[in-house]
């Protein structure tokens, strides 16, 4: 009985600290906040070049929904429409303490998630995303993806694929986002 009773004084002394540390909301980064700042319903608009920028382009709409995920995540749900073909993707993504980075996972109608690494630019108000994934035949690929805050209400997402050119990554999307009152 008495070694019970030492033993949860103890564990109650050790993970105390750790849970009131994880709750700390006192040494917020900037990338928390403007995670943040991405919570509530948002209209997209999407400009997608298949063939490259060059190339005609196609446009449809959809809406995201973000909320928060404790104090470092945001969950998100993208659903839109296409040629008739219903899309949604859902992702998490915020600021993992171990990386002291952004980081995320993204998963769509494919077999594969993809894994989200980035850096937030605090002057240009910009996170800059290396996307790894693997194609829906399992071969490994890399994407580039940027999104500015561009307003409290406003965000462009850039996503850019590989180029024909090794190294070298070309426009295939635009997502105005416009978040809704």
């Amino acid at each position: 009985m008495k070694k019970r009773l030492v033993l949860s004084t103890l564990l109650l002394i050790v993970f105390t600290p750790l849970a009131f540390a994880q709750d700390d909301n006192s040494n917020i980064s900037a990338e928390l906040e403007l995670i943040k700042s991405w919570v509530g319903v948002w209209d997209a608009e999407f400009e997608v070049w298949p063939q490259g920028p060059e190339q005609p382009s196609m446009k449809f709409k959809g809406v995201e929904t973000n909320r928060a995920f404790g104090t470092h995540w945001i969950a998100s749900d993208l659903d839109s429409e296409m040629m008739g073909q219903k899309m949604t993707v859902h992702s998490i993504v915020g600021y993992d303490l171990d990386l002291k980075k952004m980081a995320g996972k993204i998963i769509d109608q494919g077999p594969y998630a993809a894994k989200l690494i980035g850096e937030y630019d605090q002057e240009s108000k910009t996170v800059n995303w290396t996307t790894t994934f693997k194609d829906p035949s399992g071969k490994p690929a890399v994407q580039k993806t940027s999104i500015k805050q561009i307003s409290e209400t406003e965000r462009l997402l850039v996503l850019n694929v590989p180029a024909e050119e090794e190294g070298k990554f070309r426009k295939m999307m635009e997502i105005k986002f416009v978040k809704r009152k």
